[in-house]
């Protein structure tokens, strides 16, 4: 009977630290997680690659677990653990790269020929980025302005991402943004086209995806950050 103290110190031990671990790993499933590499920049109509994503994991060492008091079924727990989550996340982030990179190239192309804008093809009904895409497309269109391809370019990559369910994902993203619009109303003139603005960007967005009859549409995108200085991330 004297030893039944320290039997049930033990097994606390151990069962403290599979729910650390434990919480600790869902914790950072549900963290945005850095993409391992940049993505090509993006010009218009270019070849669409896959990105893919690198995640990073607490130890059992980093959370202040002495690993020396684990018994090798409690140690194999927590590493299966870690790499399920570590393969969830890479997972995540490369589906989300996947159904993110056709819909921002037909974005950006929106407004090299905003006319021709496919708004119902990247946009899900009812959502706010319908209606502004709509907007904007309407008012580049009436005021005659084009970005044109080779001149300049809207580089970006995918910072982190979430799925808040099986229909719907939350991506952050770092743009580079050296795209030229130009006003071409005098286009068949001497003069022909005009800078009408030619700002350097850096902007960091969070975008919202919802699958709409299988497919994946643009919801949402709000700006987070963004400068015309400072390039405070890398895409």
């Amino acid at each position: 009977m004297s030893h039944l103290p320290r039997a049930h110190a033990v097994v606390g031990m151990r069962f403290a630290a599979i729910v650390l671990v434990a919480a600790s790993v869902l914790f950072a499933a549900s963290v945005l997680f850095a993409c391992s590499r940049p993505p090509e920049a993006l010009v218009f109509n270019p070849p669409l690659e896959t990105t893919g994503g690198a995640a990073d994991t607490d130890t059992p060492t980093d959370l202040g677990i002495d690993t020396s008091t684990l018994t090798d079924a409690v140690t194999n727990e927590i590493e299966s653990m870690t790499a399920d989550a570590i393969a969830s996340e890479n997972t995540l982030l490369s589906d989300a790269s996947t159904h993110f990179a056709p819909l921002m190239t037909a974005w950006i192309n929106c407004f090299n020929t905003p006319d021709d804008c496919r708004i119902a093809k990247i946009t899900a009904p009812d959502s706010p980025e319908r209606t502004r895409l709509t907007e904007a497309a309407a008012y580049y269109t009436a005021e005659q302005l084009r970005t044109r391809p080779g001149e300049g370019r809207l580089e970006w990559a995918i910072e982190s991402a979430q799925a808040p369910s099986n229909d719907s994902l939350r991506l952050v993203t770092c743009e580079y943004d050296t795209r030229i619009f130009f006003d071409v109303s005098l286009a068949d003139t001497e003069l022909g086209d005009i800078i009408f603005d030619s700002t350097v960007w850096t902007r960091r967005v969070e975008w919202g995806l919802r699958r709409v009859d299988d497919a994946w549409r643009i919801e949402s995108r709000r700006i987070d950050r963004r400068s015309p200085v400072e390039r405070f991330c890398q895409p």
